[in-house]
């Protein structure tokens, strides 16, 4: 035991980048567990929330209200504590942790900082002591989780190959029997191991199941219980694995501690969708949703067994070994409960669900307002929402009987065959009315850690370097570049080109504060979706307004600074000349192959096998957060293949703290949600940078036109002075000619979205952050809608009276029951429901890949769009599925504009 650890220590030299976090400022005196929400930036997300909470150490453990637990702290807030622990409460007792947000918490990132803390100690660039620990936990009780109740345990620093992996495990050593811990005579291990391992005197404890694997009587192991299958704990890596591992877990085994006592982490929360062991948001058997907790375990220069870390003596151990979970470490915790929102309907299986659709851009806003809804219809009937391919939109709307009536979208529907590779003008669609619902944009989200810290300042972009990120041309970004194995070196042209973004002297030029990843020897590509929208149209459109990179693009030579040549295959699609595509392809065509691997497989790697794409801009953001790189490193006869074989290229994964530079392009709603810093996009020199928000939005808002169909469209080449060019408004695309009760429905879905549905924050029914709330020119628009959709349902149905919502009323002269969902002082939803009407929930599913008063006429049948159909509808479950089928022989067309 003695010797593996030993070895795993020698390994931290292999993080040599990890010191203090960028200072930040304190938030200031707080009693325990007050609110502290200051407001949040309504596009980034920035700040905290009304929910927020600043504890000390010294009162850190809460209970399910966030209050502190008496009991539980008197001994480390005493002025003479008496515990045989209190060797190690000096390097806490200062310690002050704020959380951003407790309350209606979803899968995001919630900030975490502190003040107060001991700077972290290194030496060489390598975590020895004084850090803290951030994991998950369910936990029923009041008094909150046990460590078996949480998820941790990854190893290795949530990545395979970082250093120190013992404090990223479950497990550690017992003590001699009998043992009590001593600061000047540390006992040792039950194996006879020597004292600096940490053996903990507390352990195994009483706990059940036990802390050990039974007929083990010289290391604890601290099982992992499933909240979904409690009977089966799960012991040591191997089992834990089937429940998370270093790709999939939201642990920080390392949170490090500035100089000035200092620190900020962002922290991943998850609900039952992403961990189904956790099952936070899930609804429980007592239809209660179930809520989880963040544990914090500071970590100081002290072992369980009181063997203090030492710098300099020789022979002694220069960092902690022992696992956060063990009994003693666990006891200096701090616990704080998290209230989550639902995940799902939380309705009756059975329930009847108004479909609708569309632009991903408007899911958490939708998610949002669907458990408002939710709340106040008490599931009579429910919505159901999945964000889907533009071209799905069209065919959904143009197929009579069709389950969706409505669809949310950018752009005119059937508008996208127009564009380049395009069908043409789709046909026989209904006439539809067109609202606008919610005002985003796209953006570009950084997470960049070095030795320094995190880097808080926005990355600068010009449209010459975004357009040099998406078409392949840095070394790494290239599949048979592989300078680890002699006779592939890349293509010719690419020879004197960088190695990746972060080495690119325009980016270093505009950038001075990043350091050079330029050695880490991997692909710095962003992370991007698949599918064709008119939101990739948007972005081309930005990078051929510029006169320099439309010329990059088009002629192949270097660029403006002669150290970029342009990648031909790229070069032949002409991207800097409108019109422009819709897509980010995959065209470079070179292909790596090493021949037949150990086992007999071919080790050949195309562009999407090192480069995959993401499946939605949710989990592009989510993936920036964790640092989660899903680029392809190394071959492995171990790795699974797409196909099911073994023998693949093995994941980058998550990359260690103080080495991460990975970035996506997402909407900013998910960049908010996940707490992401959104890069500016400035002209070619970078005196002129915006990034997005409420001012830059508004008047890239303010610049609009309406196109053919009325819809307001950003023109991203002039989006006004100090505008934010890539701004969308997205619309609620009404068929007008569906039964009443679907017109009903939709009409108090818009009324509420348009309404009640636009009051900022993070609450049920709420417009989230990264939503731009809408002008009173749009709401007018949409409540204009909402009368005409209520006028056509009663005229369909005169025998029956269709409902109001929200602020909306009838049509002058009629008579109506009401449903309304009207916001309390408290933040809840007070429903008001009449019998006499069907109310309406919502749900949703996760994404997968006209000015409002005006009618769009009945265009004749092509039937081009019905020999389409099943391929339509393949395409759609292809971009649900993601990069899943990634092969050099498969999925041809996404490595080009359009099929």
């Amino acid at each position: 035991m003695l010797l593996s650890r030993i070895r795993w220590s020698g390994a931290l030299a292999a993080v040599a980048a990890l010191t203090a976090l960028l200072a930040l400022g304190p938030p200031g005196y707080a009693r325990a567990a007050t609110g502290t929400g200051t407001g949040n930036d309504q596009i980034t997300g920035a700040g905290t929330t009304s929910s927020a909470v600043t504890v000390p150490w010294t009162q850190g453990v809460l209970d399910n209200t966030n209050k502190p637990i008496a009991a539980a702290n008197a001994d480390r807030s005493s002025a003479t504590p008496t515990s045989p622990l209190s060797f190690m409460y000096p390097d806490f007792k200062d310690l002050q942790v704020t959380v951003s947000q407790t309350q209606d918490v979803t899968h995001q990132g919630i900030s975490v900082t502190w003040t107060g803390g001991q700077p972290t100690v290194e030496g060489a660039g390598d975590v020895q002591a004084s850090f803290l620990q951030l994991m998950e936990c369910y936990g029923d009780a009041s008094s909150g989780p046990s460590p078996q109740d949480c998820e941790y345990g990854a190893g290795g620093l949530v990545n395979a190959s970082a250093p120190n992996q013992t404090i990223g495990t479950r497990e550690g050593e017992l003590c001699t029997p009998g043992a009590v811990p001593s600061v000047t005579s540390p006992p040792s291990a039950a194996d006879g191991t020597s004292p600096i391992i940490g053996c903990d005197t507390e352990e195994p404890g009483s706990a059940s199941p036990p802390d050990h694997v039974p007929g083990n009587t010289t290391e604890y192991s601290v099982p992992f219980v499933p909240v979904n299958d409690p009977t089966n704990p799960a012991y040591g890596d191997l089992q834990t694995t089937q429940y998370f591992d270093q790709f999939t877990s939201n642990e920080i085994p390392v949170a490090v501690t500035g100089a000035d006592g200092t620190g900020k982490a962002q922290f991943e929360t998850l609900t039952g969708t992403e961990a189904p062991s956790l099952g936070c948001g899930y609804q429980e058997s007592n239809g209660q949703i179930r809520n989880c907790w963040l544990v914090i375990v500071p970590r100081g220069l002290f072992e369980p067994n009181g063997y203090q870390i030492s710098q300099t003596t020789s022979g002694q151990a220069a960092f902690l070994y022992s696992s956060p979970l063990s009994a003693s470490n666990w006891a200096m915790r701090i616990q704080i409960h998290l209230a989550y929102s639902p995940v799902g309907t939380f309705c009756p299986i059975g329930s009847q669900e108004v479909q609708t659709i569309g632009t991903q851009l408007v899911a958490r806003a939708v998610q949002s307002w669907q458990l408002a809804l939710n709340k106040a219809a008490k599931c009579n009937t429910v919505y159901g929402y999945s964000a889907v391919p533009e071209a799905t939109s069209t065919q959904q709307l143009s197929l009579p009987g069709s389950p969706a009536g409505l669809a949310f979208t950018t752009i005119p529907i059937g508008s996208e065959g127009t564009r380049p590779g395009g069908s043409g003008v789709a046909a026989n669609l209904p006439p539809i009315l067109y609202a606008p619902v919610a005002v985003s944009a796209v953006g570009f989200g950084f997470n960049i850690n070095e030795s320094t810290g995190f880097i808080s300042t926005p990355v600068n972009l010009t449209p010459e370097l975004l357009a040099k990120s998406i078409t392949q041309v840095y070394r790494y970004d290239l599949p048979d570049f592989y300078p680890s194995s002699i006779g592939f070196p890349g293509p010719s042209w690419s020879l004197k080109n960088p190695a990746n973004l972060s080495a690119d002297p325009q980016f270093v030029k505009l950038n001075p504060e990043v350091p050079s990843f330029g050695n880490a020897g991997i692909s710095l590509a962003p992370l991007t979706t698949e599918d064709h929208s008119g939101l990739n149209q948007q972005i081309w459109q930005w990078i051929q307004a510029d006169s320099a990179a439309s010329a990059w693009l088009n002629n192949g030579t270097t660029d403006a600074t002669n150290s970029v040549t342009a990648d031909p295959d790229y070069t032949a699609l002409q991207l800097g000349t409108p019109p422009a595509i819709d897509s980010l392809p995959r065209a470079y065509t070179g292909i790596l192959d090493l021949g037949k691997s150990g086992s007999g497989k071919e080790e050949t790697r195309s562009s999407l096998d090192l480069i995959p794409y993401i499946n939605n801009y949710d989990q592009a953001a989510s993936k920036v957060l964790t640092a989660n790189n899903p680029t392809t490193g190394q071959w492995s006869d171990l790795v699974i293949a797409p196909d099911g074989t073994p023998g693949w290229w093995s994941k980058n994964g998550a990359q260690p703290i103080g080495q991460t530079f990975i970035w996506g392009i997402s909407d900013t709603a998910d960049l908010a949600a996940y707490g992401l810093i959104d890069a500016r996009v400035c002209d070619d020199t970078g005196a002129t940078c915006v990034g997005p928000s409420t001012a830059s939005l508004t008047t890239a808002l303010n610049s609009a036109k309406p196109d053919s169909a009325g819809l307001l469209q950003v023109n991203p080449a002039s989006p006004g002075a100090g505008g934010y060019p890539l701004t969308q408004v997205t619309y609620a695309a009404v068929d007008t000619t569906r039964p009443a009760a679907d017109l009903t429905a939709y009409a108090n879905l818009i009324a509420y979205a348009a309404g009640a549905g636009q009051t900022p924050g993070v609450a049920l029914g709420d417009l989230p952050p990264g939503y731009l709330p809408l002008t009173a020119s749009l709401k007018a628009q949409a409540l204009t809608v909402v009368a005409k959709l209520r006028a056509d349902a009663k005229a369909a149905s005169p025998s029956s009276s269709p409902s109001t919502s929200g602020s909306t009323t009838a049509p002058s002269g009629t008579s109506t029951p009401t449903s309304s969902a009207s916001a309390s002082g408290s933040g809840q939803l007070t429903p008001t429901v009449s019998s006499a009407t069907p109310t309406v929930g919502l749900s949703i599913k996760p994404p997968s890949a006209e000015l409002a008063a005006t009618r769009t006429g009945r265009q004749p049948v092509g039937a081009i769009r019905w020999a389409l159909l099943v391929v339509v509808l393949a395409g759609a479950a292809c971009a649900a599925g993601g990069t899943a089928l990634r092969s050099a022989s498969v999925a041809r067309w996404l490595k080009r504009p359009r099929a």
